[in-house]
């Protein structure tokens, strides 16, 4: 199966070549977007263009930026220039990059998309079926770029024409008629498309089932919902665990593995790979979660070098879990998803540089022991008292620095060609099956049906379970309410760039926030009006009419 990335050259279009004999004049070459885009090959390029956009929020810093910060999950660590995404501080304005990536970028989708669905009928000598299951991916993909902005910016310019020509005026279209939009967009891409694609990360039907039963459930929530929202969510879902081939993969750890990216339990994913030429900024993720290990020394040695092997990547240090999001993980001895999800041990492997620990149990460490540890059950008592008798830097949950925390293996990429290199190569997760169990979960739920919910969540429950301890794992109707929802969801999909758009969905952010952010300037400054972006400076700037910002800013 080929993937995506191998077709994802940069679309370039020349708009007029041409080769000119200095006393004739004369035009041999005369190549247009519109003869370009009838052409079966051209039509290809357009739809592969409409994908490109999703390599600028999937797996970079300003995707997690948004959608990430500012939590109950994750706060930020002590390097990066975006603290205000979490902070809710003065910082969070128009002018910020996070919002400006995501509109700008998004709407470049968009349009491309509108050039997609447009032009099809002018297309000349194309396979039908094949031109049909094009026009349905580019209905998937406007839905999806369309239900982020909605989501983020609430009223947005609403357009399904392509744009040929400078306009500068825009308008505000109600949300909920950008949601009818959405979902007659995801109607056509579930008609049109197929159950799986030869060129794998191509939208599919069971793709736009889960961006629909995710739109609906969203929709739900919201005063111009319908009553059938939440039932119509839970369907769809529960179409994708049952008409199609998706599996949960007994080991949690490995549906991240590098070496087994288009396993059963992937619905969808954004396209990287390994090609320089093709692969883009690729994907930075495996930068951005891991901690400052190598900067913890002893008398001026730290015996701890960066590698491009597991556990010693580059590290970023810009997104650190919040005490929440570790203890929502306990019982560790019931959820391996702690320890499958973390990795919170390094050893020294620098062996010219390993400190001496006059006193220590171990005074001589050598390469290969271990450097730091990180213990989820020690008192910050029990760390003083116990420190001098170790020949490594002991921390635990209690006593965790900004810099030094348990690190996300979910995103770990060492297929790169040096450690150094921040283009990683691994496809990003966008859908995968566990999810359609708790949307169903939670649809169910919300239409006053827990104990329908119940053997969604003890599916993805016991697969979470170390072995033997399955039944301890699974929970009854009396238990499942949002709020177990919501932890839930946070041990399954803690760092993939779900959280802040399920806050703002169930209406639980600001609650949140204040009770679990670790930062103090979260706690104190998140408002209501935060749980819409700011529209960005360079969309009010280049537009003549008056373009509202939203309340607050």
């Amino acid at each position: 199966m080929k993937k995506l990335t191998d077709i994802f050259l940069l679309m370039i279009i020349v708009l007029l070549a041409a080769s000119c004999d200095v006393l004739n004049e004369e035009v041999v070459s005369d190549i247009t977007a519109q003869t370009h885009f009838t052409t079966p090959g051209g039509f290809e390029d357009a739809v592969n263009a409409a994908y490109e956009p999703l390599r600028s929020f999937y797996g970079t810093e300003q995707g997690g930026n948004i959608t990430e910060y500012g939590t109950d999950l994750i706060r930020n660590a002590g390097h990066g220039g975006y603290h205000y995404m979490n902070q809710y501080n003065a910082g969070l304005n128009s002018e910020g990059d996070p919002m400006a990536n995501l509109w700008d970028n998004y709407y470049v989708g968009i349009n491309s998309c509108n050039a997609v669905i447009n032009r099809a009928p002018e297309v000349e000598g194309m396979d039908e079926d094949t031109q049909k299951t094009r026009v349905g991916e580019a209905h998937f993909l406007r839905a999806h770029y369309y239900f982020h902005l909605v989501e983020h910016f609430g009223p947005v310019h609403l357009t399904t024409e392509e744009t040929k020509e400078v306009e500068t005026e825009a308008t505000r279209a109600p949300e909920s008629d950008v949601y009818e939009q959405i979902i007659s967009d995801l109607e056509t891409a579930i008609a049109n498309l197929p159950g799986s694609q030869e060129d794998y990360g191509r939208a599919t039907e069971p793709a736009a089932k889960m961006l629909l039963s995710q739109v609906l459930l969203t929709r739900g929530y919201k005063d111009y919902g319908t009553g059938s929202d939440f039932s119509e969510a839970a369907r769809l879902a529960e179409e994708v665990i049952d008409d199609y081939s998706f599996e949960l993969l007994d080991d949690f750890e490995m549906i991240f593995d590098n070496d087994n990216e288009q396993n059963a339990e992937i619905i969808w994913a954004v396209q990287y790979g390994q090609d320089p030429l093709l692969n883009g900024n690729g994907n930075g993720s495996h930068l951005y979660y891991r901690p400052w290990y190598e900067t913890y020394s002893y008398q001026g040695k730290g015996g701890i070098i960066r590698t491009n092997e597991p556990g010693y990547g580059r590290p970023w240090i810009r997104f650190k879990p919040t005490s929440f999001a570790l203890e929502n993980y306990r019982p560790l001895d019931q959820d391996a998803r702690y320890d499958q999800s973390f990795q919170d041990i390094w050893y020294y492997n620098d062996s010219g540089n390993v400190p001496e620990y006059p006193g220590a149990r171990n005074p001589s460490p050598s390469a290969g022991d271990t450097a730091i540890y990180i213990d989820p059950d020690m008192t910050q008592a029990e760390v003083e008292q116990e420190q001098p008798n170790t020949s490594y830097n002991l921390i635990s949950w209690s006593t965790i620095p900004i810099n030094m925390f348990p690190s996300l293996k979910k995103h770990d990429d060492f297929q790169r060609p040096s450690v150094n290199e921040p283009a990683g190569n691994k496809d990003y997760i966008v859908y995968r099956l566990a999810e359609a169990y708790l949307f169903a979960a939670e649809a169910y739920l919300m239409d006053g049906n827990p104990g329908a919910a119940v053997p969604h969540l003890n599916e993805v429950r016991r697969r979470a379970a170390w072995p033997g301890q399955e039944s301890s794992m699974e929970i009854t109707t009396g238990d499942v309410d949002l709020e177990f929802i919501l932890d839930e969801r946070g041990r399954e999909f803690y760092g993939e760039q779900k959280r802040w758009l399920t806050l703002k969905r169930t209406g639980t952010l600001l609650e949140r926030v204040r009770d679990y952010n670790d930062n103090e300037e979260a706690q104190a400054n998140i408002e209501d009006y935060h749980m819409l972006r700011p529209i960005p400076a360079t969309q009010l700037n280049r537009t003549t009419n008056d373009y509202e910002q939203n309340p607050g800013y």
